[in-house]
C-alpha cells in the first residue's frame, strides 16, 4: 500500500480499510507492504494513529503514548467496547471544552453505533473505532468488516436499505426506543449543523446540517462492511434535548462518563490526582490537561474535590498552569468555595500557594 506521495488523508477516507486489511492479514494470510507518507507530518499521523501499525503490525509499533492523540482502538466484546468508549472520552475532557450533556449524547451514540457491530455486523475481526477533534467540532467514525446493513435488513435496494436504517425505529420496535440507534446519531449530527455519513456494501449516504446538502445512492465500489461517520459541533446548545427525541419524547440515556468516573454518593465530584493525572505531574502540557479537565467538571458543578492522596510532589509548573490559572480565571472568592483541596502536604500546599502569588502578578497571557 503506496502512500509514498500522498499529500493528505483524513480518518474517513483510510479507517474503513482497516478491518478488511486486518480481516485479510489474520484470517487469509496476505501480507500487507506499508509505503508511509514521505511528509514528515503525515508520517508521523500514521504512525500516532496507529494506522501504519494495523496495516503492517510486524514494521510498525503501536502508539507508544495515546496522550496527545486518540489512536484507533479495535473491539470484539462489550467490555472492550465500554473501555473504548471511556479512552476516547477521557482524551476528549483534557483537550477541549465540552459541556457534560453534549458528552453524554457523544457517549450515547458511541455506544449505539459501536454495538451495531457487535450485535448485528458479524464482523470477524470485531470493530474499529477513532475519534478526532477540531476546532469546534468532533467526528468519530466505527468500521467493520460484517455483513453490511443492506443483507442485515434483507433489502436488494442497498441505498434504500442506509434510509432505512436512519429512519426512526426503522430497524426495530419504535415503540422502545429500539433500533434508534443510527436515527439518533444522524440528528446529533444534523441538529448541530455537522455531517452524518454510511457506507455498507453498494449503499451511501451523506447529509449535512449545515448546508442541507443530501445524498444517498448506490456506488459501483462496494464496501465489505459498514462504515459510520458522524461530526458534532459542540458548540450548540442543549443539544441533549433538542437532538434525542424519539416519538417526540426526550430521551435521557442511562451512560454518564463524567459521573461515573468522577462522581461519588454524596453528590461530589471528587479529581483523583494520582489516578487521573499521575503522569502529568512534572510538565506545563500535563498541567493544563488536568486544568482543562477541571473546567468542564466545574461547568455544571458548584464544586470539585481535587484529592491529592498518596502524591508527594508536583512541579512549579504544573501548579502555576492548573491552580494559579485557576485562581486568576475563577478570581479569589469562587476558586476559594470552588476549588476544595483534599490531602494536601505541606510542599505541595506551598507550590500552589507560591504558584497563585505569581500568576496574579502577571495574569493569564497564554505565553506567561
Amino acid at each position: 500500500m503506496d502512500f509514498g506521495q500522498c499529500q493528505g488523508i483524513v480518518a474517513g477516507a483510510i479507517l474503513p480499510a482497516i478491518p478488511l486489511i486486518v480481516r485479510y492479514r489474520e484470517q487469509e494470510n496476505v501480507a500487507f507492504k506499508l509505503d508511509p507518507p514521505s511528509k514528515p507530518d503525515l508520517y508521523r499521523l500514521f504512525d500516532n494513529t496507529g494506522w501504519a501499525h494495523l496495516i503492517e503490525p510486524q514494521r510498525f509499533d503501536p502508539p507508544a503514548d495515546p496522550r496527545d492523540h486518540v489512536p484507533v482502538r479495535r473491539y470484539a466484546t462489550s467490555d472492550e467496547q465500554y473501555d473504548s468508549v471511556d479512552q476516547l472520552l477521557e482524551f476528549l475532557t483534557r483537550h477541549i471544552s465540552i459541556e457534560r450533556e453534549t458528552l453524554i449524547a457523544l457517549e450515547w451514540a458511541l455506544h449505539e453505533i459501536m454495538d451495531n457491530v457487535l450485535s448485528h455486523a458479524k464482523s470477524s475481526v470485531g470493530g474499529f473505532v477513532q475519534a478526532t477533534h477540531y476546532d469546534h467540532a468532533l467526528e468519530f467514525i466505527v468500521a467493520d468488516a460484517g455483513i453490511g446493513i443492506p443483507q442485515s435488513l434483507n433489502m436488494r435496494d442497498h441505498a434504500a436499505a442506509l434510509e432505512r436504517a436512519v429512519s426512526e425505529g426503522g430497524t426495530r420496535d419504535a415503540r422502545s426506543n429500539q433500533g434508534n440507534g443510527l436515527y439518533g446519531t444522524l440528528q446529533l449530527a444534523l441538529v448541530s449543523g455537522g455531517q452524518f455519513e454510511i457506507h455498507s456494501a453498494n449503499g451511501m449516504l451523506y447529509l449535512d446540517g449545515n448546508s442541507g446538502a443530501q445524498r444517498s445512492r448506490e456506488v459501483r465500489s462496494p464496501l465489505n462492511g459498514t462504515s459510520v461517520r458522524c461530526r458534532i459541533d459542540i458548540r450548540e446548545p442543549n443539544l441533549l434535548q433538542a437532538a434525542l427525541r424519539f416519538r417526540g419524547r426526550r430521551h435521557d440515556p442511562q451512560h454518564d462518563y463524567t459521573e461515573r468516573t468522577f462522581g461519588t454518593d454524596g453528590g461530589e465530584m471528587v479529581y483523583a490526582i494520582r489516578e487521573r493525572a499521575i503522569r502529568d505531574l512534572g510538565s506545563r502540557t500535563g498541567g493544563a490537561r488536568v486544568r482543562r479537565q477541571i473546567e468542564n467538571l466545574l461547568s455544571d458543578q458548584d464544586h470539585v474535590v481535587i484529592d491529592f492522596q498518596d502524591v508527594d510532589v508536583v512541579s512549579s509548573s504544573f501548579a502555576d498552569e492548573v491552580f494559579g490559572r485557576l485562581f486568576v480565571d475563577l478570581g479569589p472568592r469562587s476558586f476559594m468555595s470552588r476549588i476544595v483541596l483534599h490531602n494536601v502536604n505541606a510542599t505541595i500546599d506551598g507550590l500552589i500557594d507560591r504558584a497563585i502569588v505569581q500568576r496574579t502578578r502577571t495574569g493569564n497571557d497564554p505565553k506567561a
